[in-house]
């Protein structure tokens, strides 16, 4: 029997769509961050992840940055 792997979806796919306003606003609800903290923060993120990697090692390196990220912002607001 084959395996079916399923495609990985980014939790964070919005911020890369003309979404990402809206979104950075969901989570700066969560996060006690302003909207644009937040999308700065995804930002130099996504900068400081190598492009040498591929795409979806990528991707799942900058959502787990991402997450720790919002995680320790919780935190500390919270």
């Amino acid at each position: 029997m084959a395996k079916h792997h399923q495609r990985y979806h980014s939790p964070y796919a919005a911020m890369l769509t003309e979404q990402r306003y809206a979104f950075a606003n969901q989570l700066a609800d969560q996060t006690g961050l302003d909207p644009s903290q937040i999308m700065f923060g995804y930002l130099q993120i996504t900068a400081a992840v190598p492009t040498t990697l591929p795409v979806l090692p990528r991707q799942k390196e900058i959502d787990r940055r991402f997450q720790a990220f919002l995680t320790d912002a919780q935190a500390a607001n919270h």
